[in-house]
């Protein structure tokens, strides 16, 4: 019998995402580790917020606070993060996913 993706993968969000995607889990986690740096931080703020970011308007229209809120958050706080943004009309899936990528040409 063959197991699932889901079944095979590291712990990450399975207890409460049904749709887990590990690229997804992956952006959440090194997103967290570089946050931890202010420089960083910084960086990639002035990166996320370049007008020639294509993410950029929609970063800072509407995702920047939920976006920061969650690379502030810890691992452990997952679950209780999700309910809070599932109260909110979000979820940790949805708001993870709007984590802007970098591109190495301007970063």
């Amino acid at each position: 019998m063959s197991t699932s993706l889901l079944q095979r993968s590291p712990e990450g969000g399975r207890e409460f995402d049904p749709y887990f995607v590990p690229d997804d889990w992956a952006r959440l986690q090194y997103g967290r580790l570089l946050w931890r740096s202010a420089r960083t931080r910084e960086r990639l703020l002035a990166h996320w917020s370049d007008p020639r970011h294509p993410y950029a308007e929609r970063f800072l229209a509407r995702y920047r606070p939920l976006v920061e809120r969650l690379l502030e958050s810890e691992e452990a706080d997952n679950e209780r993060l999700d309910a809070e943004l599932r109260a909110e009309g979000h979820s940790l899936r949805t708001i993870m996913r709007e984590i802007p990528p970098v591109f190495g040409d301007f970063y």
